[in-house]
Order: structure tokens, then sequence, then C-alpha cells
């Protein structure tokens, strides 16, 4: 059986509330601020669920093999889950079939996300990030712009048109062959251009079911296949879709200047992580000081938000001091630090309580007079684009006194893992000045874009555990355990393993 994950996502639960009704009467104010509806002007055809849109639309060519069959049967056998992530994509599917058929596209696309991230804006991967897993280098070609306050990758809005315009031109590239333009979405196109070439220059058929591919891409169209299959007569298949109606979730609302979500979830009466969902561009709870000057409301709420815009506290023209938390730092620790307030941290980063987790990446507003005490971190001016931020080596220079145990407890590994890596025994004595790897290179390299919003932990197999029940425990999913412990078959895991982890550093 081809491996499949495109279900076992640990859904970034969206705890989805109904949105509060906007009890604000439309005034000569809000007249004066038109509020921009981020989809596109429907067909005359209008449809009871979103669900129905996207079967009118389904234009892939549809194949019956023993590959679609097998991913199949794994969506049935995950029925319950499924319907879960279904109902996370409630915020955003609209948005996004609307968008395919705006452009042309075979509405079964519009799936694509479920089988990338399980419809999750937030979703990382070492090499990936968003809804629409672009990696740093593609995401800058297609426009997304990437820095201390914003990543693109995880906006909603500018990721999909982004997706959209790499298939486009994908299928250009594969003479209008949307089997392939999807592959190489998945794989990359100078992979998918080279199967080609080998099966010409062999005489071979050169479509998808007749590439050579690795087993990852030929499971990729199949995932797709039968996904659309299911949700185009779910009846069949004993599945249930969690109902979505086929009207936009979100409006796009301009904003003059820089401003705290966590306020204006506040002002608006607004459910704060639902808001934070749809704006998972921004990095932290401040929007960017520059480009872009949007936000993404619920469509109900979006009367009374922008009506609340000008009442909203005004974050000052200041300089700005990202800080990674560590071990053994508190909110009084890191306020002296930068002769910062404690209180200002938890407003601008919306701490309720008095705790901080480690990794966690907090902004420091600070006063004229303070100095930076962290080399490590990037200076951010409100006014300028950010400097790129420093990336994680992957290395740690040992100290004086220092063993493999007190290393690995600091470092989150086990003393075996930590003497592996090294090409050490657990009972190596340590010389101070010694540069350990405590990070395997090949993840170190691909997660350099993830790691500064993402921790990672080592996680000991239990007897009964399944890469599913894991990704679940972690809210990642079984594709991105398998790439970070390069493993090829889910089902060659065994109690006692140790997984590397990476998690999200706000968790």
């Amino acid at each position: 059986m081809v491996s499949v994950t495109a279900l076992m996502v640990g859904c970034d639960s969206l705890h989805l509330k109904p949105t509060p009704k906007s009890t604000a009467n439309p005034t000569a104010e809000a007249a004066q601020h038109p509020i921009t509806v981020t989809t596109t002007t429907p067909e005359e055809r209008t449809y009871e669920t979103v669900w129905e849109r996207i079967r009118a639309g389904y234009s892939l060519p549809q194949t019956s093999n023993n590959a679609v069959d097998s991913q199949i049967r794994f969506y049935t056998s995950n029925k319950a889950y499924f319907y879960k992530i279904t109902q996370q994509s409630e915020p955003f599917l609209h948005y996004v079939a609307s968008e395919m058929q705006a452009n042309g596209m075979p509405m079964e696309l519009a799936l694509l996300p479920f089988i990338e991230s399980s419809y999750n804006p937030t979703a990382m991967s070492p090499n990936n990030a968003g809804m629409w897993q672009f990696g740093a280098a593609t995401g800058r070609n297609f426009g997304l712009k990437q820095n201390n306050w914003y990543d693109g990758r995880k906006d909603v809005v500018a990721s999909t048109d982004a997706a959209i315009r790499l298939l486009k031109k994908l299928y250009a590239k594969f003479d209008n062959d949307w089997l392939l333009a999807v592959a190489a979405y998945n794989a990359g196109d100078g992979a998918i251009q080279q199967a080609v070439d080998k099966n010409r220059r062999a005489g071979k058929p050169t479509d998808f079911w007749s590439l050579p591919l690795n087993k990852t891409t030929q499971g990729y169209i199949p995932q797709l296949l039968a996904l659309s299959r299911i949700v185009a007569d779910p009846n069949v298949y004993d599945f249930k879709l969690y109902p979505i109606a086929d009207v936009p979730y979100f409006v796009k609302i301009n904003v003059d200047s820089q401003i705290n979500l966590a306020d204006a979830a506040q002002n608006s009466s607004l459910d704060v992580s639902l808001l934070k969902k749809l704006n998972s561009g921004y990095k932290g709870w401040l929007t960017d000081p520059t480009e872009p000057r949007h936000v993404l409301v619920p469509v109900d709420a979006a009367a009374t938000f922008k009506l609340q815009l000008d009442a909203l506290p005004k974050v000052a023209s200041t300089k700005w001091q990202e800080h990674v938390v560590k071990k053994g730092d508190n909110l009084d620790s890191i306020a002296k630090r930068y002769g910062a307030n404690s209180a200002q941290i938890k407003s601008v980063n919306n701490i309720k309580g008095n705790n901080v987790a480690v990794g966690q990446h907090l902004q420091i507003p600070l006063s004229p007079t303070s100095s930076s005490a962290d080399n490590n971190s990037a200076l951010v001016i409100a006014e300028q684009t950010p400097p790129k931020q420093i990336e994680r080596t992957g290395y740690y220079v040992v100290k004086s006194g220092e063993n493999l145990w007190s290393i690995a407890k600091a470092q989150n590994l086990s003393v075996d893992r930590l003497a592996q890596l090294n090409n050490l025994t657990s009972k190596t004595t340590l010389k101070p000045g010694q540069k350990l790897v405590v990070i395997d290179q090949s993840i170190a390299k691909n997660s350099a874009d993830s790691s500064r919003d993402s921790r990672k932990l080592n996680y000991t197999i239990k007897s009964g555990d399944t890469l599913g029940k894991i990704a679940a425990k972690y809210d990642v999913s079984v594709k991105q355990i398998m790439q970070w412990n390069k493993i090829k078959d889910e089902t060659s895991i065994r109690p006692n393993q140790e997984l590397i982890v990476l998690v999200d550093a706000k968790n």
C-alpha cells in the first residue's frame, strides 16, 4: 500500500464558535470605509454548500485503479477524523474554491490543501509552511514576503494566489496535462521533467501513470483522485462532510497602521484565536508595520470591526526586539534584560498568565534609552523592513564542566541520541570548546526557515502507538514525522524507537 498521510494531520483546531453577529448599525462612518470582500463574483448558479460548487467543476480525468482504490480504503478507515478536518477547512474552503473557479481551474484542485496541510494555514514542516506548503525560496519566487513580522506562505489569500499561479505555470509547461502539473507541484518540475524525458527516450508513454516516480509522488495523484471521488458522492462511502455553506466566510479589511490583533478582537467581541487563525501570515499578534496592511475578518463581524478600528490603541512607532525564550527565562527577567515593562510584553504578545514557553517568540517594545542585551535576536524597527532572522546552526560548543548528560538534557535529547549524532559513546568525556551536533544536519539544513517557529521534541514510541496517534498528539502530520525521521513506511515503527517531532514553539 502506498504510504498515505493526507488525513493524519493533528488538527490545529480552530475551536470554531458561531461568529458574533454585528450589533452595529451601518453609519456614515462605515460608509466612508467600504469593506473589501476577498472573493470573486459568483456565477449565476447558486449552491447550498461549497461541496456542491466543487463537484460541479470537476474536470480531472477520473481513473480507477489499485492505487486510487487503496487511498479510498485509507480515507474510509478514518471517517471521524476526516470529518474533523473538513470542519477545519470551513473558514478557507469557499475562498479557495471561488478562486479556482475564477481562474478556470479543475475544482478538484480546491481539495489539494487537504493533502498538503489538512487545510491548516499554520502547518509547518522542515522545508515548507502554510496551507499550500510552500518552501521559502519558491514562496519568494511567487511573491510571498517573509520577514520577522510576516510569512506570506501562511497568508491564506496570498498563498492561494501563489499556488494558483504556480499550478498554471506547471500546467503550461507539461503540455496542458493537469495530472503532470499536480505531480510537479508535489515533486518539483525538474523531477517530473526528468521522468518524462527518460520515458520518452525509452519509447514509453509519458502520462503520469507510466512515469518512474518516487513513492510519495506516486501516491499523491491517487490521494487527490480518491478524495475527489469521495467528495463527489460521500453517501456511497458512508462518509459525512462537514456542511459548509457556499458563502464567503471572511472579508479583507484594510488598516492604516500596525495593529495588535488581540486588541482588535477584544474591541470587536471576536474570538481572538479565530482572528489569529484567519491572519496566520502574521507571525505574532502585531501586524506587519509596512505591508501587507490588511486583516481578514469573519463576514458577520466585519461592520463592527471596521467601526472599532479608530478606537484601537495605537502601536507606537518604536523599536522592537525579538526575543526567543530560553530555559530559565521569565517575564520579569526578560523585561529587565531589555529595560522594558513586563505588562507591555504581555499585552503585545497576548500572554494571559505569567508563563512563557521555551522557544516562544516574543516581540519586546524598547524604550528610546533601551539597548539590546541579546545579540542572538534580530532588532526590528517599525518603519523599516526587518532584517533577515539569524538561522539556527544545529551545533553546540561544550563549556567547562559540561558532559553528555547535561547537554542532552538542555537540548531535549537523550544521551544515546546525542552520542549517536556525534559518533561518540555515552561514556565519552567531553572537552571545553568541543563542537557537538545537536540536530541531524539534514533536518537542520531543511528547517532553517521553520525552526524560528518550532521547537524539537524527542518522542519514544509506546506499544500501540501509530504515526497517526503521535501526529494528532503533537498537532503535526504523519507526512512531517516521516520526513523528519526519514521513515519510508509508516507501518515500520516499533516500540521504544525514538522520533524527532518539531512542534509549534507557542504550544
